[in-house]
Parts: C-alpha cells; structure tokens; sequence
C-alpha cells in the first residue's frame, strides 16, 4: 500500500532528480557481456517502460565501484554474488537547476579541480552533502559491513561528522526493511551543531534524524536531582562574573586534568568506599563471609556500582539467595 508520506517522499526524489540527476558515470564490462553505461545520483530511478535503472543510488552496490576502483579491474557484490568485470571509462559531472557546469574524464573517482569546486561551496553555515567527493578511504567506513560498533576518529575538519551522517544514510538504504530514520539518535554536543548538520541527511533523500544534545540530557537526567547551570546560564554567569577565582574553577572544569580527576575518584570510590560484612539469609543459617561478597563485587568491575549490587544479590551461594534488601 502506497501512503502519503511515501508518495510525498518520492516526489521529493524526483524534483531532486530534475535539478540534479547524477554526477558520475562508469562504464562497466561484465566478463563475458557488452559495456553498461551505469550514471549515478543522490538518488536512483527506475524506468518501468524499459525496466531498468537510469540512475543509481551512490549507495547501491555497484555504485561502490565509482569510489573504490580506477580503470580495470573491478567488482562488486550483488544479491546473486561477486560481480566481476572491468572499467574501461569514468566521467564526472556537476549538474544544478537542470543544468551543466562542467564534465571530464578521469580514471579516479575525484579530481583536485571537482573537489576544490566542492569544497570551497561549502563554505557556508550549513554542512553540504560529499556524494560526489567521497574517497577510497572514506567510503571504505561509509559502506563498512562487518564492524558492529564503529569510531570515526580524526582531527579537527577532517569530515567526521560528514562522513558518520553519510554512514547513517547508507545504512538506512541498505537495511531500510528493518531500520528507519525513527530507530537513530544523534547526539550533539550543542544545538548550533545540531543545525550545522541537520540539512545533510534530507538532501540524501532521508528523514529527519531524531537528535538530542548534551545539555538537554542533562535537563532529562538531572533536573531536580542535581542543580546545574545551562550553557547560557554559565556564559551570562561569566560575562557579569568580577570574581577571577569563579572564571578560574570554570576553566578547571573544562581541562583534561579535571577528567582525571573523575575517574580517579571514581575508581577509588569503586574499591575504598564498599566494605562488605559477613551477612546471614535466614534465620539459623550459615554466615554469608563478607569476602565472598568482595569477590562477587570486584568479578563486575566495570559496571555501575548500584548494578554491580543487583547483580551480586541475584547470585545464589549454595542454598543461598542474597536479596538487594540486606546490601
């Protein structure tokens, strides 16, 4: 069944499709049949009459060959298996408002002059969308199957972020009958970030992500709890503050010694601040020795120490079950 949405959605891709139909194309020879001509887009279409795709999606499998081979010898995975063949020709392209700007060939997937063009475009306040840039490198983390958790891990302006949010699109497509925009979360450190990337993914032909920063966690968590200054209260606080030491136990705050410090109290708060002692369950049972309790506590190291107490009062001992209540 057609919806709405999905209607809407796809209307979406089409008018994307107009003004921008592809930017790359690679003819491909599969061994033992003739040279396909394969463009790929933002998006993919496919023509009903002729029954076969126009336009490739930059995340579809053998859109991959675009980024990660030159001329030669090339493949790509397919439902049915490895696809092997050759690229005897790579064109690039940059096409905007329905109209071209400029074309060349080029046995790379990327040339100094297109990613100059790109790069200085984005110079604006918004982060721009990298399909036609992508490196080797780089779309060897976007397109990364085999890695349950992964770190993007660079300097500053090295195209992290870029290149996560571009990650995020491609898992989407490519697990899109199990996942949706609805089952991601985006943390960001502060909502100027958050707007810096949140045109990204819908010019990928995705849905707003659902995003949270930092400081909004903490209202979630710690309203109530724990009183705590907002990132405006704190900057007004320090524009009016004439108390240098005040400036100074802010900035003590925000340096890597103070994190140390953290940890380190936490990781003697975890060892110096539990005594266990010798317990009984029942009446006239054996006593439970309190070093037995030490050991169960220290087996969990690692885990929150409110956890590491549920856990240890679950574990039988002997007959013996310790019940959260007498730790």
């Amino acid at each position: 069944m057609i919806t709405g949405d999905s209607i809407i959605a796809k209307r979406r891709r089409l008018v994307r499709l107009v003004e921008s139909p592809y930017f790359g194309r690679i003819d491909f020879s599969e061994n033992g049949k003739n040279d396909s001509k394969i463009y790929i887009g933002v998006h993919s279409y496919y023509d009903e009459e002729q029954e076969e795709f126009l336009v490739h999606d930059w995340r579809a499998p053998v859109s991959g060959m675009f980024y990660d081979f030159e001329l030669g010898e090339a493949y790509y995975e397919a439902p049915e298996g490895t696809i092997s063949g050759e690229v005897k020709r790579k064109m690039q392209y940059r096409i905007r408002h329905s109209k071209l700007e400029f074309m060349f060939e080029s046995s790379l997937n990327i040339s100094d002059e297109v990613l100059q063009k790109e790069l200085s475009s984005t110079s604006d306040e918004k982060m721009k969308n990298i399909v036609a840039t992508i490196q080797r490198d780089q779309n060897r983390i976007i397109r990364d199957d085999s890695s349950y958790n992964l770190i993007i891990q660079g300097v500053a302006g090295s195209g992290k972020t870029s290149i996560a949010l571009h990650r995020i699109a491609y898992l989407l497509y490519k697990h899109k009958d199990t996942i949706s925009s609805k089952n991601i979360l985006i943390i960001s450190p502060n909502r100027a970030f958050a707007d810096y990337v949140s045109n990204v993914l819908p010019e990928l032909g995705e849905e707003k992500i659902l995003e949270i920063d930092f400081e909004k966690i903490a209202l979630n968590e710690l309203t109530r709890k724990i009183p705590f200054q907002t990132f405006f209260e704190q900057v007004s606080a320090l524009i009016e503050a004439s108390d240098h030491k005040y400036i100074q136990r802010i900035r003590f705050k925000a340096s890597y010694e103070f994190l140390q410090k953290i940890k380190s109290f936490i990781a003697t708060f975890e060892s110096d601040y539990f005594t266990p002692e010798d317990i009984t369950v029942g009446e006239n049972a054996p006593v439970l020795p309190a070093e037995f309790i030490r050991r169960r506590y220290n087996t969990y190291y690692g885990i929150a120490v409110t956890r590491r107490f549920a856990l240890i009062a679950k574990m039988p001992q002997k007959r013996y079950i310790l019940t959260t209540g007498l730790l």
